[in-house]
């Protein structure tokens, strides 16, 4: 199993895992393929270590992370993550 902070730094640098995460629409979806990519950790638990991870690097707004942190996850952090 990965760590949810190995899997971000995976995303990033892989153009593959950033367009089937684009593709992704609903929190089930997510957590469909964070199980199918071996991922150790929830939905929430992605969303917050995104909004930790952005958060320090300055990249999301206020907003933005708000939306992050109060699940809706798919309106704003995509940018941040894949650098959209």
């Amino acid at each position: 199993m990965k760590t949810i902070q190995d899997f971000i730094k995976e995303i990033q640098g892989s153009a593959e895992l950033q367009a089937a995460l684009k593709a992704i629409k609903d929190k089930d979806a997510l957590a469909a393929f964070l199980k199918e990519q071996g991922v150790d950790g929830t939905v929430e638990e992605f969303a917050e270590a995104v909004k930790a991870k952005a958060q320090a690097e300055g990249e999301l707004s206020d907003d933005d992370a708000e939306a992050v942190a109060g699940g809706n996850i798919f309106k704003n952090f995509w940018k941040f993550l894949i650098g959209a």
